[in-house]
């Protein structure tokens, strides 16, 4: 979408309309902004759980996109992902000369407003780290802007000291006018992540320039990319550089991790020479790696090691849709995860190996097609160790088919079976509308089974659906469940 940007500063924040106002950013916007006094007004296509949550807030929500929903009272207009029907809302905006900012911008006038500020950044997987930060630095009260909500919490919150904690794709720092320019950042891992990136290279530079505008970086040591992009930032002056993992050459050292079958144990040497431990409420070595990552971004904001390890250990329960909540219907365990690029799809499967001693059934619903066909064969590896692999149909906002089919989870499919899964356990729905997954999945499955459903489409849905269905598989699964 392309809108001129227009602006001057918060105070265009006072009274803002959110066209889209569930997606993708948008409700932490509005959370924390209602919270501030703010009079907020939004549009979505349908009433959800999100939208009667921040109605309830106060903000004054119509359920279709209509030029009527901008009205002159507004000091600005708001827009994310964009979608059928948006535009008139946003061309309405423009012929009224209304600011319009993107929900980078207007994350971009917050950050900058903070006293002191962090932003959890990379290419994929920072839901977990920046509701973990948010629990890390709980006795400080900051305000927050999240991505992905904290396990029965809120998206955004306006907190009673200086400190603003952000979590950001790294898209947003291209679409940031001004740019975002936090006290801290925390890169969980550069790796390239198509649409947003056309080659490596271009991921690098991407995180690299939001990187120099910041006056601290936390990186991981165990991430390649990451370590490549350690090295471009020692090239010449710029900010500086905190290092966490488990090989000497860290500033923060991961010094064990071990899992007792419901809690990680992460233990860390700060680079104080003090050691601190903290216990991670969620699977996987990738999350606790996060924790210390987190504990070294609080360090460097002047929290002391011993609260921020209290912080992560008592106060963080997970993010919604990342390994958390677990369910359990008939024996069989169910999980959700955001997981769609290939690094974290792998290591939401090697999670999901630590919560079952039986059989894991991987559903995957691909996010769009550009992500697909560039990597398709890499997420088809990926998954390969699982059991059972159950691929949906390729996810789009408007649901369109492509011209070249094979290129999609036919070409997931086949890259699974070479890297050693027989092709009797690859079960592709062709289905657009995926009706009978459920169906599909349950039979699959028995109990002391585990189905992880990875996804960020209609995956969201389907947890509740097949769980339904497996208490009840008599009665026809409810058509708003």
């Amino acid at each position: 979408m392309d809108h001129p940007y227009r602006y001057d500063g918060p105070g265009r924040l006072s009274a803002p309309h959110l066209v889209g106002i569930d997606e993708m950013g948008m409700p932490a916007l509005a959370q924390l902004l209602l919270q501030r006094g703010a009079r907020v007004t939004g549009s979505a296509a349908a009433e959800s759980k999100i939208t009667t949550a921040l109605a309830k807030a106060g903000a004054r929500i119509s359920y279709s996109f209509d030029r009527a929903n901008v009205r002159a009272d507004r000091s600005a207009v708001l827009w994310s992902e964009g979608g059928i029907g948006q535009e008139r809302e946003l061309g309405r905006a423009e012929e009224m000369r209304l600011a319009i900012l993107h929900h980078a911008q207007a994350l971009a006038l917050l950050t900058d407003e903070a006293p002191a500020s962090v932003v959890v950044t990379g290419s994929h997987s920072i839901a977990t780290a920046a509701v973990m930060l948010v629990a890390a630095l709980d006795h400080r009260n900051p305000s927050y802007l999240l991505n992905d909500a904290p396990l029965g919490g809120d998206y955004g919150h306006h907190g009673a000291s200086s400190l603003l904690i952000a979590a950001a794709q790294d898209e947003d720092q291209d679409n940031a006018v001004p740019a975002l320019r936090p006290t801290v950042t925390i890169i969980l891992n550069a790796a390239q992540a198509p649409p947003r990136h056309r080659d490596q290279d271009a991921a690098l530079a991407q995180l690299e320039a939001a990187a120099r505008r910041s006056s601290t970086v936390v990186l991981p040591t165990g991430d390649p990319h990451a370590c490549t992009l350690a090295t471009r930032l020692a090239e010449r002056s710029g900010p500086r550089v905190i290092r966490v993992g488990e090989c000497h050459e860290a500033d923060v050292r991961v010094m064990g991790i071990t899992w007792d079958g419901t809690h990680s144990r992460v233990t860390v040497q700060d680079n104080d020479g003090s050691w601190h431990t903290i216990i991670v409420a969620v699977a996987g070595r990738h999350n606790a790696k996060a924790a210390a990552l987190v504990f070294a971004a609080g360090r460097v904001l002047g929290s002391r090691g011993e609260d921020l390890a209290a912080g992560i250990s008592e106060n963080f329960r997970g993010a919604e849709r990342s390994l958390t909540p677990l369910h359990r219907q008939g024996g069989i365990t169910v999980v959700d995860s955001l997981a769609t690029h290939p690094a974290e799809i792998e290591h939401d499967l090697r999670a999901a190996r630590m919560l079952t001693e039986g059989s894991v059934i991987a559903v995957l619903e691909p996010a769009g097609w550009a992500t697909t066909i560039a990597l398709g064969a890499e997420i088809g590896a990926r998954l390969s160790p699982a059991d059972e692999v159950v691929l949906l149909p390729v996810h789009t906002p408007q649901s369109q088919a492509h011209p070249d089919a094979g290129a999609g989870t036919t070409a997931i499919a086949r890259a699974i079976t070479i890297h050693g899964l027989e092709a009797k356990h690859v079960h592709v729905v062709e289905d657009r509308a995926a009706t009978g997954a459920e169906q599909l999945i349950a039979s699959l499955a028995a109990s002391g089974d585990l189905v992880l459903i990875m996804g960020t489409g209609r995956a969201a849905r389907l947890a509740r659906r097949l769980l339904f269905h497996l208490g009840a598989p008599q009665f026809p699964i409810p058509k708003d469940l």
